[in-house]
């Protein structure tokens, strides 16, 4: 049994390819709608998506939930 049970195991990157612990890869676009009284809008899309696929391949963020994926790993 694990003493530390707070942490969760540290896992290789390598070893994780193709496993359900396997950090998706792709590449992203982004635009952002800046506005006076509101957090700026994200609207992230697949990099290489058509413009008719970008209709339906998006997802919007407000600007205070955007976070460096560097830092919650």
């Amino acid at each position: 049994m694990r003493e530390d049970i707070d942490t969760p195991p540290q896992r290789e990157t390598e070893t994780q390819e193709g496993s359900l612990f396997a950090w998706p890869r792709f590449e992203l676009d982004y635009t952002v709608e800046p506005y006076d009284d509101a957090p700026d809008l994200y609207t992230f899309y697949p990099h290489d998506a058509s413009d008719e696929e970008i209709i339906t391949q998006w997802i919007s963020a407000d600007e205070e939930a955007i976070v460096d994926v560097t830092a919650v790993r």
